[in-house]
């Protein structure tokens, strides 16, 4: 006597990642994305360029208010958008459970919690700044990495979609992409920031205080918040 077993695989409800309230997230990204283009035509081929060229980038710090500018506070907010569906795929991606946060609710969580740590950096550069009676460096640094972001924001645009709109079954390639992708970001913003201390008098002290206080400490609280969420 054969015993036979009908084995059914048990089905994702979609193929992708894509869920119905994503498409006004995009189309912020895409408005955004074109009113910058449009009115700050000559802007953005300078934001990539001072990436590269400190020299470039002291000159935009000169020139304009460095972080109220109408682009810089619409591609800083493209970032958030961008970053936060990037993590959010990744969630619901590897299935986790965050407790009552789920769907739309878990991503503007998680935009949330991004747009709060740089707001937070940002605060804690200024009162660093008063602190140790900063003449310029910090300030230069958290330019520095306000532009990254701003880059990473639209670079990172193709990896949304893909992330969204493909088979789930190709999405490991991606999200392994994008972590490379950070990772050069972080050393590269590194090696900048040691390129802007060789122009100024700096106690390692004072590097190492100010790397704990604003650059791993706010996220390595967020991971662990989300560890424990996960695993409850």
């Amino acid at each position: 006597m054969t015993l036979i077993v009908d084995i059914e695989p048990i089905l994702r409800p979609s193929p992708n990642l894509y869920e119905y309230w994503m498409f006004p997230v995009l189309l912020a990204i895409f408005i955004i994305l074109a009113y910058v283009r449009l009115a700050y035509s000559k802007r953005l081929p300078r934001i990539f360029s001072s990436v590269f060229r400190i020299q470039i980038m002291r000159q935009m710090m000169r020139e304009e208010l460095v972080f109220s500018h109408r682009a810089s506070v619409l591609l800083f907010v493209n970032f958030v958008l961008v970053i936060s569906l990037i993590l959010y795929s990744y969630a619901d991606f590897q299935g986790w459970k965050l407790g009552i946060w789920q769907g739309q609710s878990l991503y503007w969580a998680i935009a949330g919690i991004v747009s709060s740590v740089y707001i937070i950096k940002l605060f804690g550069n200024y009162l660093l700044r008063k602190l140790f009676n900063d003449k310029g460096l910090l300030k230069e640094y958290m330019y520095e990495v306000f532009l990254l972001n701003k880059v990473l924001g639209l670079l990172f645009i193709p990896i949304v979609f893909g992330l969204i709109f493909l088979n789930t079954a190709n999405l490991s390639v991606l999200f392994l992409v994008f972590l490379i992708l950070m990772a050069i970001t972080i050393l590269y913003r590194l090696i900048q920031g040691s390129i802007m201390c060789s122009g100024y008098t700096v106690s390692a002290v004072y590097i190492i205080l100010y790397l704990c206080t604003l650059e791993i400490l706010p996220f390595a609280i967020v991971f662990k918040a989300i560890a424990l969420q996960v695993t409850e």
